[in-house]
Formats: C-alpha cells, structure tokens, sequence
C-alpha cells in the first residue's frame, strides 16, 4: 500500500472506537528502603473521568469491562507521565490501559537522580514493581491481559524502556565514548565530570520478560548499549528519532541502537527537535518544552505518532 494510502487507512483507524477515559492514581511498592512509587493510570471508561490536562477529575469512575492490553510509560528526565498526554488519552480511549510511574528521584520536582544509578538502574526497576502493582491492583487487575504488555519510552524513558525489555547497559562505554568523539558535548559533559554515580553499590538491573513490544521516542543514553548489551532483546521495537535533536545525538544514540539491536527495529524519523515528542502545548510559551524550529506542526505530528503508535500496538499486542 502506498505510504499516503496508509497514512490514511491509520488516521481513519485512529478516528474510530474512541471511548470516554477515566483515571486514577496509587503507590505502588518499591524494595525496602525506597519511596513508595507514584503511578497514574488511565483507561476506557463509561463517562470521562479527566479533565483537559488528562488529570483525574470528579468522583472515581469504573473502567469498561473486558481484559485489555497494559501500556507503560516512561517519562523523560526531570518530567512526568502527562508529557506525553495525547498520546495517552488516545490510546486509552481506544482501549488500551495506560500507566506511567513517576519516576522516583528523576520528575519534575525532584532532580537528584540523573547521572547516578537512583536513575538508570532504578527506573527500570520502577516499571517492574509498577506492573506488578497494577496486576495485583483490585480494580485494575483482573482487567489486565498479563500476555498483552507493551511500553512507551521517551528520551531517558527510552533508555529505560530498552533496559526492561532486556538491555544490559554498560556504563564502562559513556567514556570510551567521549574519549573519540568531541561532537557529544551535552553528554561527555557529564562523563568528564565524574561519570556514573554509584549511590546505591547493592543495586542491580531490572528486566521484565512481560513487556513483549516497545516504543523508543528519541531514546537516550545509546551509548551505553553495544551487541552484546542488546544480544537478549526479545521484544518487538519500534523507534522514533526527531530530525533537529540536539539534546540526543542520533549518531550515538538511535544509530547506535539500530546497529546494535539483535532484530532491526522500524523506524521513523520526524521533523522538530528534541521535545516535539512532548503533546502540544495549549496556549503560546516560550518554554523550552514549547517550542519548535519555524515550519514544524507539532499537532500534525502528533496526530502521525498516534495513529502509528496505536497500529504498532494492535500489530503486536493484538487489538
């Protein structure tokens, strides 16, 4: 089929079967030790239960029945689960339960972990104990299809993302790296300041063989995956990269991925920077979140990022 006859077929898909969408909100259990983890969870429901920010809203409302397939959401550093709004009001109003844990120690309000192993090695396990938390969830459980997982991952959400479906990072690599190249300054930056942080030595990497297809949104930290870190990669990958990223360099990044991922994965380049992954905004910001080169619709893209995120799913999850 030709790509316009496609896009066309996805965004007609895209308009169909939308149902109203409720939320709510719960911790979930980390190991011993550690903040409790802060989860939010959206799904199809018989009266909307969000407000426009996609924030629960009014009194609780009772998911649709049936047993549906589980979305994770990996936010980027420093932000939070409702950055990537659309994408989530529209794949749960389509049927999907979505959930995204705020990441402890990297969100919007607590930056302490980024450069330490409170970031990349406890996100991955947050999406962990995030799953299991919502397959025991009264409510939510029994409405969970456990063969039916998938995760979106956007920038250090991707890295995550990448680490629970089988990704063995070595950290060894980030100064290898900045030893051969100068182009990297955002990165190597942080390398020649000290490298990874080791806060928490007794840690280890967390790995879920539930999450059997992943979506990448400019995913960070390539570096730190070679072919053997990736050799064990099972799941089925689908990654996005933004034509003007100058926060995630696709040369050692998304490149790096492809080249080192047992399976290549699809892949698909859009126009804009780094946070055009990022819904749009609502009224004009000058916020960096905001903002976009001239020319680039950040409403059309998104439009195209649903309909192919919701087909990439319904391809391998089932509708």
């Amino acid at each position: 089929m030709p790509c316009a006859l496609l896009l066309i077929a996805l965004l007609a898909m895209n308009a169909q079967a939308q149902a109203p969408v409720g939320a709510l909100t719960f911790n979930a259990d980390d190991q011993p030790g550690e903040p409790p983890i802060p989860v939010q969870v959206w799904y199809p429901a018989s009266v909307s239960g969000v407000n426009d920010n996609g924030e629960p809203a009014g009194g609780p409302v009772h998911p649709l029945p049936g047993r549906r397939r589980l979305i994770m959401l990996s936010h980027g550093s420093g932000g939070m689960p409702l950055n990537q709004r659309d994408l989530i009001l529209h794949l749960a109003a389509s049927g999907s339960i979505v959930a995204g844990p705020l990441h402890p120690y990297d969100n919007v309000t607590d930056h302490s972990g980024p450069g330490t192993d409170l970031q990349l090695i406890g996100r991955p396990r947050h999406i962990v104990r995030s799953i299991d938390a919502l397959l025991a969830h009264p409510q939510l459980g029994p409405l969970i299809d456990p063969a039916r997982i998938g995760i979106i991952g956007y920038s250090a959400g991707g890295y995550t993302a990448l680490v629970v479906i089988g990704g063995r990072p070595d950290f060894a690599l980030g100064p290898e790296h900045c030893a051969r190249t100068e182009r990297d300054r955002m990165f190597c930056g942080w390398m020649r300041r000290g490298g990874i942080q080791r806060l928490r030595p007794d840690w280890t990497i967390a790995h879920d063989p539930r999450v059997r297809a992943a979506v990448l949104l400019a995913p960070a930290y390539g570096v730190f995956f070679d072919r053997r870190g990736l050799a064990d990669v099972k799941a089925a990958v689908r990654m996005y990269r933004a034509e003007a990223d100058q926060v995630v360099l696709h040369p050692y990044n998304e490149d790096q991925l492809r080249r080192a991922l047992p399976r290549p994965p699809e892949y698909a380049v859009v126009p804009g920077g780094h946070f055009v992954f990022v819904s749009p905004c609502r009224r004009p910001s000058p916020a960096m979140l905001c903002r976009d080169p001239a020319g680039v619709d950040r409403v059309a893209i998104h439009r195209r990022l649903k309909a192919e995120i919701r087909d990439f799913f319904d391809r391998t999850l089932g509708r």
